[in-house]
């Protein structure tokens, strides 16, 4: 991870962030959004999804909480559980 930083420096407006949480949460799924439709536009299925898992470790660094609800979300994907409206984990 550290080599990526070090090619892209991305610099985050302070400005652009401030306020209520909600215009920060409206922000934060904004950029999401990019980049995934970013991630989309790559060519190899394995730069994907290297990049994908790097972006899910830097997200969940060491907050157990965190890892364990998008463990039991992964495992309830896998298991069909997401279109069940009368399921609940």
């Amino acid at each position: 991870m550290e080599e990526f930083e070090e090619i892209l420096e991305v610099e985050l407006d302070e400005e652009e962030f401030e306020g209520e949480d909600d215009i920060r949460l409206t922000e934060i799924y904004k950029l999401a959004v990019k980049l995934i439709e970013h991630l989309d536009r790559l060519r190899s299925q394995e730069l994907k999804e290297a990049t994908s898992l790097m972006i899910i470790r830097e997200i969940l660094a060491d907050d157990r909480i965190l890892i364990g609800l998008a463990g039991k979300m992964i495992q309830d994907l896998s298991l069909g559980f997401d279109d069940d409206p009368t399921y609940s984990s």
